[in-house]
């Protein structure tokens, strides 16, 4: 898991591939003029989602994982909390792994909660488990897939 400044966003080409494709991706476009739904920029390897997400409280929310895609995670409209799990410490699975959308579901609360401002980012790896869009109000957020 990275948490950081999306300025810094450069600094982890080793970690994240593709990155160069996200950074052209992220310096041309404005993030709050997007709407909602998905953007395809390199097939199966790389993609973007938009989503509006309604208030949710940690409890509401599963803790996600996934196995082939690295999340980058960017609010938009506000901050947003997220929860963070490590995969060695993630309980057994409340939804089973489903491959075509690269997605299984453990029961929360996970250990870690991060406060993610407008401005930052959060990379979450094939593994790692998190429960993101936590807020009173909402937000409109980016998450960039790029397979691993």
């Amino acid at each position: 898991m990275i948490l950081d400044t999306l300025d810094r966003l450069r600094e982890y080409s080793v970690q994240i591939p593709y990155l160069d494709l996200v950074l052209k991706f992220l310096e041309v476009t404005d993030l709050g003029s997007l709407e909602e739904g998905r953007i395809v920029l390199s097939d199966n390897a790389l993609f973007v989602n938009i989503n509006n997400q309604k208030a949710q409280t940690r409890n509401q929310v599963p803790i996600e994982a996934h196995r082939q895609y690295i999340d980058i995670q960017i609010p938009v409209s506000n901050d947003e909390e997220m929860g963070f799990m490590p995969a060695a410490f993630l309980p057994e699975a409340s939804v089973p792994y489903k491959e075509e959308s690269d997605i299984e579901f453990f029961p929360g609360p996970c250990d870690t909660y991060l406060n993610v401002r407008k401005g930052m980012f959060v990379a979450f790896f094939p593994g790692e488990g998190h429960a993101p869009a936590i807020t009173e109000t909402g937000v409109r957020k980016i998450v960039i897939k790029i397979r691993k």
